[in-house]
């Protein structure tokens, strides 16, 4: 088979098969060139990275593993990973081929107040729809139990969805490329399943070769797309580190997948990591919470993605846009309409002055651009008109507060109608600017505890009159946490023979739930931070509607 290398800044030299190549010069896969990875550029100017390098370095990646896993399991488990080698491989590249523009910023329009757990939702209807058409009725009828119980309990991502879909549609194009009888059949259901994170039952037989088999098709899921360690996060934290230039620690991927193997904990299977991956691991649990505390937290990334969600909100509002009919679209149907997965194909989506296709981040910057005017707008494009955090850390919060958790909890239990008042609005066309016009919102009014709001909201604006503000909620833990409980590591040969990073290392390093929903507030004007905490304990306990 013929291959290309190309030079990644990460991994070095990536070697690509044939069919693997001739799907990357799709245009459907070269639009990601144009999908920015991360929202870190407000804070880390050299994160210019996007979407496609990241995804051929995780199919990269997934060569790897896939050759650890051939090394370290017997002869039986090996024929089972060579069966279904090219379709992990095949969902590791197009594993994010639906991303939204802006990276995660804006990937929810895609299902614009809906949640996914709703399998009646729009885009539940859609994906399901084009599964259906493209697998056998007895393949599909599993397929869809399988992901009703997922969506319960651990939704896929909305971008999952999206890729999922475009992965189907564009499937009997890309199996073309897979025409040779030294690449075996592509399955479809593997492929999706791992894109979106959806393990097979193990309930519907009691036959040990098809459990053995779906095990197995479980732990190649499960390299792609789970809770612990897998290719996607491990592409991810190394190249968004490096690529920013935070300095971190130093992942050694080659050791790690070197040592990629399978356990058999009480007839389910996992995939895991020998002995000799340990030092590696606890590398990846430290780097993945540093990432997760100092960059994704940081109140600057955070008030960037709230900016550009809004600001892209107010311009779709404006933009007067029509179908092919001519009918001028509300706001929420100009949404439905630009974020659709006929947008993000070749063909595209028409409107009445042309077509949204292979969607990205450029046509949304031009849409903005025109509604400069627009003072939210104008505060996106103008870094000299934003609004500024009034404290940029958990550590600067506690201190003002002389380091005492208590305090830091009675203040966040009282202001928490206010952050989940602006949390809850799905509106995106609407600012959720605190000021005096505030009061007249219409979804304040139809709150039950409309008065509690306002309270806090003169609250704020006694402090300063002529002062706007946001205020948006962090995590209430800083870390995004890799399931130590999940993450196994096998001793000697044996399948059974193992434990789990949690039972080695105890919770993960770092990681401590705070008492209280931390949040962040951002001013128009420079606060003293130590002064307006002061103030703002002192009013949560004068009062007398508030009792911590």
């Amino acid at each position: 088979m013929k291959v290309k290398s190309i030079k990644d800044a990460i991994h070095g030299y990536i070697r690509l098969e044939e069919p693997f190549w001739k799907i990357i010069d799709t245009a459907e896969f070269q639009r990601l060139k144009w999908i920015e990875q991360t929202s870190y550029r407000v804070l880390y100017p050299s994160a210019r990275h996007d979407r496609f390098i990241h995804s051929i370095g995780v199919y990269h990646l997934g060569q790897k593993a896939i050759q650890g896993f051939l090394n370290n399991c017997d002869d039986k488990d090996a024929e089972i990973v060579k069966k279904y080698k090219y379709s992990f491989l095949l969902a590791c590249l197009l594993h994010d081929i639906g991303h939204a523009p802006f990276s995660h910023t804006c990937e929810n329009l895609f299902s614009y107040k809906e949640k996914i757990g709703d399998k009646n939702s729009n885009i539940n209807r859609e994906f399901l729809a084009e599964i259906k058409s493209h697998l056998y009725d007895s393949v599909y009828a599993v397929f869809e139990k399988d992901y009703f119980s997922l969506i319960i309990k651990n939704p896929p991502a909305v971008h999952e969805i999206m890729s999922s879909i475009i992965t189907c549609r564009k499937f009997s194009d890309y199996s073309i490329f897979f025409a040779n009888d030294d690449i075996g059949f592509l399955d479809l259901d593997l492929i999706v399943r791992s894109i979106i994170g959806c393990c097979y039952s193990y309930k519907r037989t009691d036959n040990e070769e098809i459990r053995l088999e779906l095990g197995i098709k479980n732990c190649l899921i499960r390299l792609l797309n789970s809770s612990t360690v897998d290719v996607d996060k491990l592409d991810y934290i190394a190249r968004d580190t490096q690529m920013s230039g935070y300095d971190s620690i130093v992942l050694d991927n080659k050791r790690l997948l070197d040592n990629v193997c399978i356990v058999n904990n009480d007839g389910i299977y996992y995939p895991a990591f020998r002995k000799g991956a340990l030092s590696v691991l606890s590398n990846v649990v430290i780097a993945k919470n540093s990432q997760a505390k100092w960059i994704i937290n940081h109140p600057v990334v955070i008030y960037e993605a709230y900016l550009l969600c809004k600001a892209i909100g107010t311009s779709l509002a404006n933009s007067g846009l029509r179908n092919e009919n001519g009918d001028i679209l509300s706001s929420d149907e100009i949404i439905s309409f630009i974020f659709s997965s006929a947008s993000l194909s070749k063909e595209g989506h028409k409107h009445s002055c042309g077509v949204f296709r292979l969607l990205s981040d450029i046509e949304i910057l031009n849409l903005m651009k025109s509604n400069m005017e627009h003072p939210v707008v104008s505060e996106y494009f103008s870094r000299d008109e934003r609004k500024s955090p009034v404290w940029k850390s958990n550590e600067e919060f506690l201190f003002c507060l002389d380091s005492n958790e208590d305090k830091a909890a009675e203040i966040a239990e009282y202001m928490a109608p206010l952050i989940s008042f602006f949390n809850d609005i799905d509106d995106i066309t609407d600012a959720c600017q605190i000021n005096s016009s505030i009061l007249e919102n219409d979804s304040l009014k139809e709150r039950q505890d409309n008065e509690t709001i306002q309270n806090l909201i003169k609250v704020l604006l006694e402090y300063r009159s002529n002062v706007s503000y946001v205020i948006l909620p962090a995590k209430n833990t800083f870390y995004a946490r890799i399931d130590a409980d999940k993450l196994y590591i096998r001793f000697e040969d044996s399948s059974q023979n193992y434990t789990t990073y949690k039972k080695l290392e105890g919770e993960d390093k770092g990681i401590s739930d705070k008492r209280y929903g931390f949040f962040y507030l951002y001013s128009s004007q420079k606060i003293n931070p130590k002064e307006f905490l002061s103030y703002l304990y002192e009013k949560a306990h004068s009062d007398t509607s508030y009792a911590p």
